[in-house]
């Protein structure tokens, strides 16, 4: 641990060692905008004479804030938007400084305008800032923003820059501590509206950091052939679209916007303009099928896309495509696959289009024909993620586990940080009659998911189980004693 000022030193060290943890616990509910009352254990994150954090002590910590942020926040489940946003985010890493950094993107189900970083290239955005935007450029230049603050270790260079403040704020939580003895909504809320005030003033990026990130961000997206005037463009309307508003996005609370920013970064674009842009249909698709999932009346839907179409829509192909997923959604399955159908002969082969053409075929309980979509879509894209994830389900569906399992397992694979994966690869190796299997894929889904007494339980059934093989159990003995040390860990901060 960091040495502190003796007037604020404490003399029980586990003490002392939760007021700096819940330091950074404040620091992940400014960064999200969302829950206050998070449960976090974070590493000791070394001496701040070191200036900066090594890279792995910031995965570590990032691990560990993820591993919450799946507890407590609703992490976007849709196969296809997930991996929509995990392309693109990794399109635009490859073209950074630091293209072989481990990056994990994700989507948080909110309809708050939103999107961050957080320590070892965690970086999330919520539904609610993809709808905002109106070009695949815009969205990747707050990707390529969040990128940069990664490559650029801004978040670690905050989190050590205020040494003297940062002790004098942990007097400040522990006041907040003492409180909560006596009335723990008072200690709570005094705790955490004075915390989150002063550090939020602290860790809130600099000018020079988010200038840097605007530079850094704008080279990144005309290195992956996208518009640099993205940037500027999203900054400018976002700022337009909340200027009389009372409660601006979370996004301008960490990443203030002023008409010098917004110039400096029209600046930067019309520099960096003139080269070959390439922008993916599927991002209007995208945009469209996330309007459908959140609406509340599937007919409303139909009525607006069939009003579009009337009207001469922009990008008449995306408003069909929105109102087939209307139409399923009403239960008109038989127009919703011709409008499918036809889009794929007219508009061209696009995987979301052999998506729904699955879905739609599940929803009206035609498991052939649903097969059949998915794989004439895995013909064409075979490591689309979206479709490999329909095929286990539709497998399941039509009683071929063996299959499901082994696509599902060579998925899990590439992906072993996907929960809902994990869960998948359990339903297909129980239904495959392969239970050890499915309970250590089952421990790795609760583990994700932060619950790891359940996840300890998983393994506990594996070690037990007369039916699980030598390689399952020394697999469980070795994830009992990873997890359980990360159980103690927890205990530890708890007591």
């Amino acid at each position: 641990m960091p040495r502190l000022e003796p007037h604020l030193q404490f003399k029980n060290r586990a003490t002392t060692e939760k007021v700096l943890r819940a330091l950074t616990l404040v620091l992940l509910c400014v960064c999200l905008g969302a829950r206050a009352d998070l449960d976090l254990s974070l590493p000791d994150i070394g001496d701040p004479a070191n200036q900066v954090m090594t890279p792995a002590e910031e995965q570590q910590i990032g691990e560990q804030m993820m591993n919450e942020v799946r507890r407590q926040l609703p992490i976007g489940k849709d196969p296809e938007i997930n991996a929509y946003i995990q392309d693109l985010g990794s399109r635009l890493a490859s073209y950074s400084d630091a293209p072989d950094y481990s990056y994990h993107f994700f989507v948080v189900d909110s309809p708050q305008i939103n999107a961050f970083a957080m320590p070892g290239g965690y970086i999330g955005v919520n539904t609610g800032l993809i709808k905002a935007t109106q070009s695949e450029s815009q969205l990747g230049a707050v990707l390529a923003h969040e990128i940069a603050h990664v490559t650029q270790r801004h978040l670690a260079r905050q989190l050590l820059r205020q040494r003297g403040s940062a002790w004098r704020m942990a007097a400040l939580l522990l006041a907040g501590i003492l409180i909560g003895t006596q009335n723990p909504q008072a200690g709570q809320a005094a705790t955490m509206s004075a915390m989150a005030g002063m550090i939020h003033q602290q860790l809130a990026y600099s000018r020079q950091d988010e200038s840097e990130a605007d530079r850094v961000g704008m080279q990144i997206l005309a290195r992956a052939h996208l518009n640099p005037e993205g940037m500027p463009q999203f900054f400018s309307q976002l700022a337009e679209a909340t200027r009389y508003s009372d409660e601006p996005p979370v996004f301008l609370s960490t990443h203030p916007l002023t008409e010098n920013r917004i110039a400096d970064a029209r600046a930067r674009a019309r520099q960096l303009t003139g080269g070959r842009i390439f922008e993916s249909e599927v991002y209007d698709l995208m945009r469209v099928r996330l309007t459908v999932i959140d609406a509340r009346v599937p007919q409303d839907m139909v009525n607006t896309f069939q009003a579009r179409l009337e009207s001469g829509a922009d990008k008449p192909w995306a408003a069909r495509y929105g109102l087939a997923l209307a139409l399923q959604r009403t239960g008109d399955y038989a127009q919703a696959r011709t409008i499918l159908q036809r889009l794929i002969h007219t508009h061209g082969e696009y995987a979301p289009y052999y998506v729904a053409l699955a879905e739609t075929a599940r929803a009206a309980n035609n498991p052939d024909q649903a097969l059949q979509a998915v794989r004439e879509g895995l013909s064409l894209f075979p490591d689309d993620y979206a479709l490999r994830f329909l095929y286990v389900e539709t497998l399941l569906a039509k009683g071929q586990a063996k299959e499901a399992q082994r696509i599902a397992t060579a998925a899990v694979a590439q992906r072993p940080e996907d929960a809902d994966l994990w869960q998948l690869a359990a339903r297909a190796a129980d239904s495959a009659g392969q239970r050890a299997q499915a309970q250590l894929a089952m421990g790795h889904y609760y583990y994700l998911r932060g619950d790891i007494p359940s996840a300890l339980g998983q393994i506990e059934h594996v070690l037990a189980s007369s039916e699980a093989n030598e390689y399952q159990k020394s697999r469980a003995t070795a994830l009992r004693a990873q997890w359980q040390a990360a159980l103690e860990r927890q205990s530890e901060d708890a007591d």
